[in-house]
């Protein structure tokens, strides 16, 4: 036997040096259900840790996999965590052993110092022709499936008398093929196999092995289709899950000596999937494991133990990530509990009732419950849109990342709800929701009081969900052509019955062929007027006007009232004799006071100013002459600023179809006309309709009632700031025609 020194075994087996840990501060842990308390302090392993081994005086973890997988060593004393040198490690069933290797040479450190490493080399007969890989270390001696004349075979591996590596091959019948092997402690062995049996046929058999000589010393019939990973060999007892993906799973528990049932109990249906079982004491364990990273919750999470002979189960742990024999048969657990939080557990029967316990050793200092580490919540009290952007924007950062996270916005007045969700993303516990101010049909959301929910709930299941509550005014600058207070301007629609409702553009410009927009319905009895025009504020309040002439020349208004349910107040006369005018237009400011004013050309083609007066009951000041020859246009369009003046503009149609621009001096007259472009007379309405992408730039949409079609062609011309070019190419929208739908304005 060849020994390495006390200082060559800390070379091989510690180069990596002990990390660097805090001074524990010891504590008692608090008590729960089925927990008892220990003195605890820190556990410096990373939380995603996945446990090898336990052995009498510490831990062997691992975090990652293959080339970037690090593993590390921790004394149960004192906590001490030290991480190995990169490479590949074994752990051996209730020992303190490790194994590392380099190439066909490996290595048996005694973690605790009670022995020294030995050296195990199966260069002899681990070669390319039959290669040997470890299946799992039980004892001093690998299980390794070694590859033979192209047959696959268990092998049992240690130190002879002399020192050497020796070979013994486990005793499976000839032709058997190996599947899976389980140990409990340093003495444990079974394996499971299929046996030949005739015409390529195989019958699952599983198998307890004397490690010292590799014989089989007692086979039991085994259903290949149990689950392996829930198999569980003691030295009185087997333990595994039969129709494991069938209809009628069940624990089934064997006594050994006599290979009769002790004790089948029923699992729940299609949820046995990567079960696992640890036999403790006369009870067996039974777990999902990975239940606290889960993203969904599972029945088996909880780690739970159920008596052999059947009975009641007894819930231990809220989840649990590995599991690892101890020395004296207890259970050591990285997992969690409500009550006390991550950490590593233990556990075993209670000296007094028998019954199993789990006790805290050390914790990781993070909780099991799902809790808010930082946040940064929606608004309270009134709240610009326009201001932060057109962005509602709310965070927090959870102590776990598989938690969903759900920010529920409701409008009062309306009952209108806006639901945004983070669903779980691996790593990352911070959920950062934005909102951009839309509701799920696509229309602009109202302004005015709303309250909110944000909600973190466990995506496993685990623990109860964290919640915070509050409310905040939304609200935006008034916008032109704006009547339900939502910040996006709206259409004017009346039927041919003569009821009047408003449709959103903007939302109407996001929805596909099929969806309808929704429809603010405002009233009847408009078909009694035969111009209907968005005036702006006139009353110096934060809301738009409405001005509608009826067809006896009486000019009402209607007073804006910033509803979602009722936009205006009920009219008011303004003063007849309207009549005399053959066109009008309404909401540009041309006088540079800060108010819109209102244009009428008469029928001999004089264009005349009524300035706006800021008082709503008497709106308008005594009409002024602007100028004649305004009867060859069939059209004008008050459009507020198109150019990036200060003030307001006109856009004029001739009877021919060419569009001008007329640019407001902020005096209450224009500068000469500017040619935009001919083609506009197929046209039957252009409105003003205000800024309806949010981009600081009023827009025109023209209405085109299509020849022999059903719907109306929409277009938008988008503002581009540019005097000499206002508008950019149109955007069109096909709106599928009510039969009812007559007049846009």
């Amino acid at each position: 036997m060849k020994h390495l020194s006390p200082a060559m075994a800390l070379v091989v087996a510690l180069s990596a040096g002990v990390l660097s840990t805090p001074a524990f501060a010891a504590r008692a842990a608090e008590s729960g259900p089925g927990i008892t308390a220990d003195v605890v302090a820190p556990l410096a392993v990373p939380t995603d840790s996945v446990l090898l081994s336990a052995g009498k005086t510490g831990i062997l973890s691992r975090t990652g996999t293959g080339g970037t997988a690090v593993h590390r060593w921790t004394r149960l004393a004192d906590g001490v965590t030290t991480a190995l040198p990169a490479g590949s490690y074994w752990g051996s069933a209730g020992t303190d052993l490790v194994v590392s290797r380099q190439g066909a040479v490996f290595t048996l450190t005694d973690m605790s110092g009670a022995t020294e490493p030995v050296v195990l080399d199966t260069s002899a007969f681990n070669t390319d022709a039959t290669p040997y890989v470890v299946d799992r270390v039980v004892g001093r001696s690998l299980l390794m499936t070694a590859t033979v004349n192209g047959a696959t075979e268990f092998h049992l591996v240690s130190l002879d008398e002399d020192g050497k590596a020796a070979d013994r091959k486990v005793g499976l019948p000839d032709g058997s093929r190996p599947w899976f092997s389980y140990s409990s402690g340093p003495d444990s062995l079974a394996v499971s196999y299929g046996e030949p049996i005739q015409n390529g046929y195989y019958r699952g058999r599983l198998s307890t092995v004397d490690v010292a000589t590799g014989a089989l010393t007692a086979s039991h019939y085994f259903l290949p289709e149990a689950l392996h990973t829930a198999i569980a060999v003691t030295p009185n007892h087997l333990t595994w899950v039969l129709d494991p993906y069938g209809s009628n799973p069940r624990l089934q528990v064997l006594s050994r000596a006599t290979d009769a049932p002790v004790a089948t109990t029923p699992l729940l249906p299609q949820e046995t999937r990567d079960l696992t079982a640890h036999q403790v004491g006369d009870w067996v364990a039974l777990v999902k494991p990975g239940g606290g990273t889960a993203i969904s919750p599972h029945p088996y999470t909880p780690l739970t133990a159920r008596p052999l002979d059947g009975g009641t189960d007894v819930p231990l742990l809220d989840h649990a990530g590995s599991v690892a024999y101890s020395p004296d048969g207890s259970l050591l657990v990285l997992g969690g509990t409500l009550a006390q939080g991550e950490g590593l557990y233990r556990i075993a029967p209670d000296p007094v009732t028998g019954k199993p316990a789990a006790t805290l050793l050390r914790t990781f200092g993070r909780p099991t419950a799902l809790t808010v580490v930082k946040q940064a919540l929606p608004p309270t009290g009134t709240f610009d849109f326009d201001r932060a952007g057109g962005k509602l924007k709310a965070s927090w950062a959870l102590s776990r990342f598989n938690a969903r996270t759900t920010l529920t916005l409701t409008h009062t007045a309306s009952g209108r709800t806006v639901k945004l969700v983070q669903e779980p993303r691996e790593g990352v516990t911070v959920h950062s929701l934005t909102w951009d101010g839309m509701y799920k049909d696509g229309l602009p959301a109202f302004n005015g009081a709303y309250t909110w929910t944000m909600t973190g709930v466990p995506a496993n299941g685990i623990g109860q969900a964290v919640e915070r509550r509050g409310s905040f005014t939304l609200t935006r600058t008034p916008r032109p052509h704006d009547f339900n207070d939502n910040g996006s301007p709206d259409v004017l629609a009346v039927d041919r019955n003569g009821a009047l409702s408003a449709y959103d553009i903007r939302q109407v410009w996001g929805l596909q062929a099929h969806e309808e927009p929704y429809e603010l319905e405002i009233g009847g009895g408009w078909n009694a007027y035969d111009r209907i025009l968005a005036a702006g504020n006139l009353g110096g309040a934060r809301n738009g006007d409405t001005v509608a002439r009826d067809k006896t020349g009486v000019l009402w208004l209607y007073e804006g009232k910033s509803s979602h349910k009722t936009p205006f107040a009920p009219r008011a006369r303004i003063g007849g004799g309207w009549n005399t005018y053959d066109q009008l237009a309404a909401g540009s400011d041309v006088t540079g006071d800060g108010r819109p004013d209102l244009l009428a050309a008469d029928k001999t083609g004089v264009l005349w100013l009524y300035r706006s007066t800021g008082d709503i009951k008497a709106p308008f000041a005594a009409r002024k002459k602007i100028g004649a020859g305004w009867g060859a246009y069939n059209q004008l369009t008050a459009t507020g600023n198109l150019a990036g003046g200060t003030a307001g503009d006109l856009v004029a149609r001739g009877k021919d179809g060419v569009l001008w621009l007329y640019l407001g001096k902020g005096d209450g007259t224009f500068a000469p006309r500017t040619r935009i472009g001919g083609g506009w007379g197929g046209f039957r309405n252009l409105i003003g309709i205000g800024d309806v992408n949010g981009d600081g730039r009023n827009d025109l949409l023209a209405e085109d009632l299509a020849a022999n079609r059903d719907d109306t062609v929409l277009r938008l011309y988008h503002g581009t700031g540019q005097w000499n070019a206002p508008f950019a190419p149109a955007q069109s929208r096909d709106i599928e025609q009510r039969a009812n739908i007559g007049r846009l304005f």
